[in-house]
């Protein structure tokens, strides 16, 4: 390599052990790490939203992206878990009278399918999980069929953005997309969209479409996701009522949130409160029902629930809270919302976010299905030889407690799709990701890490009134979870913490002195 390719982008002595530092060479944006003594120059850009990973957590040889928990090596650059889709670039490193140089970058691309592989692996859902699936195959040196089916229009596409950017308009509908049509091509990923599955014969190891075609296969991932719950009260076949979850809902909503005024969002869950924070930045006047006392503290407890609240209050939202919505009201439009207090709001929008339900109805009778989702075991295999299932539907074990768990978040179904593709090809591994969602409403960004079904005390560190704190979720002294508002390093060491199982008391977390990276496992 020629020396006018180095580029000196460091002194030797500024990096530590373990200590992420951004630098630059040209206009490329470099994160260096030293480990073990050596030094490391990966891209700084998280391909997800673009995040530096310079502000994140290096555990071991992986950073974490601060912001969505995107998890990559070091040393290679190489993706180890969603939601990013890409890996970093890697640069090489030489050292010279004490000062760091990088030459040019090494992009890890797509493996070229090579061999021949007479399997057909198919893919029931172009969600999160789905996509992940297909991309991870393709990763690993699949060389067979991959057939992914959506029923959708769309091919995948950013869906948690549909809440957020995508509605406010800072998003545009061309960047939606996850990936061109190109790229399927190129990796010879079939995708057949407006492909909705009807039946599944794991004797017969078909698929049968609603057009009646069958489609045969040699594994089968079922990722179709969960479809909002809709609220049975009268009015809501009226024009302005919306459920949000595709694309085709997207459109809808944004295109009449442009000639709305005011607007009634059913249940403050994280999807009624994304789209609260979404109408009020558009300058819609917005009311939440809900029929809980305080927003969000069954997950988050009373104090940051209230500080959530606020934090909507501040930007104008209007709460009625012990209350549901019992008829929306119009002629042939909605025209308002009508309490079970007995008191009303006019309104020309509604939004209902009252939760999600499995999309599991085209497994009637595989035996697939208890109690509304599917169980898996570690690997994500049901119980029927080469079907697997991942994402909103799947029920997996926590690999630390062995506890049946269904999480319903876009980052945990892509993991669970990328294991699952892995375990299609005969991996033995168990599916160990700690669980990770974030919300964003309006300029914060909530993230929680682990999984509270139940808690007895929550510690927490810093200011929750004055919007940067750790909470800490404990039972019988036990740490189970964790959520963050402006103490993105921490989050990510306490998701670290939970992996490996550390003991952490209440007093340790709420005590500021405690370190939380010194309770992480070392090598």
């Amino acid at each position: 390599m020629a020396d006018a390719q180095w580029k000196k982008v460091a002194n030797e002595s500024d990096l530590k052990e373990g200590v992420p530092v951004a630098a630059k060479a040209g206009k490329d944006k470099i994160l260096l790490v030293r480990l073990d003594g050596q030094i490391h120059a990966v891209g700084n850009q998280c391909p997800h939203y673009g995040a530096k990973l310079s502000d994140g957590a290096v555990v071991g040889h992986s950073v974490t992206c601060p912001w969505h928990g995107a998890r990559f090596d070091v040393t290679t650059g190489r993706l180890e878990a969603a939601p990013a889709l890409d890996h970093l670039a890697k640069y090489p490193v030489k050292i010279e009278n004490g000062a760091v140089y990088v030459g040019e970058p090494k992009k890890t691309k797509f493996p070229k399918i090579e061999g021949t592989d007479e399997r057909a692996f198919v893919i029931v859902g172009g969600g999160a999980a789905g996509n992940a699936a297909a991309e991870t195959l393709r990763r690993e040196g699949f060389a067979g069929r991959i057939l992914l089916l959506t029923a959708e229009a769309d091919r995948p596409y950013d869906r948690p953005n549909l809440t957020k950017e995508y509605l406010t308009g800072e998003a545009k509908p061309e960047w939606m997309p996850l990936r061109s049509e190109k790229f399927y091509g190129l990796r010879q990923i079939e995708l057949r969209t407006h492909a909705r599955v009807t039946a599944v014969s794991p004797s017969e190891r078909t698929v049968t479409l609603d057009g009646g075609e069958a489609v045969a296969f040699d594994a089968l991932l079922l990722a179709t996701g969960a479809a909002p719950r809709a609220l049975d009260i009268p009015g809501m076949g009226l024009e302005g009522c919306f459920l949000l979850r595709s694309m085709a809902d997207g459109r809808a909503l944004t295109a009449a949130a442009a000639e709305a005024s005011k607007a009634v969002v059913l249940g403050a869950s994280f999807i009624g409160l994304e789209v609260a924070a979404s109408l009020r930045q558009l300058g819609i006047e917005v009311h939440v029902v809900a029929p809980e006392a305080v927003p969000m503290a069954r997950v988050f407890g009373e104090r940051v629930g209230t500080r959530i609240q606020s934090l909507h209050e501040e930007q104008g939202v209007v709460f009625h809270l012990g209350q549901t919505a019992k008829e929306i009201l119009g002629d042939g439009k909605v025209e308002a919302a009508a309490f079970s207090d007995g008191s009303r709001v006019d309104a020309d929008l509604v939004v209902t976010g009252i939760g999600v339900v499995p999309v599991v109805d085209y497994l009637e009778g595989t035996g697939l299905v208890e109690d509304g989702a599917v169980p898996v075991d570690g690997r994500l295999r049901t119980k029927a030889e080469g079907i697997f299932a991942a994402g909103d539907i799947a029920v997996v074990p926590n690999a630390r407690t062995g506890e049946p768990e269904r999480i319903e978040h876009w980052v945990v179904a892509e993991r669970q799709g990328q294991h699952a593709a892995r375990a299609m090809l005969g991996s033995d591994a168990a599916y160990a990701e700690v669980p990770f969602f974030w919300t964003k409403q309006y300029d914060a960004s909530i993230k929680y890490v682990g999984h509270a079904r139940s808690y007895d005390r929550i510690a927490y560190r810093g200011d929750v009134d004055g919007g940067k704190f750790l909470a800490g979720y404990f039972q019988g002294g036990s740490l189970k979870a964790a959520a963050s508002l402006g103490m993105g390093k921490e989050i990510i060491v306490l998701a670290e913490v939970l992996k490996a199982g550390t003991a952490l008391s209440p007093e340790q977390l709420e005590h500021e002195a405690t370190a939380l990276a010194e309770l992480l496992p070392r090598g």
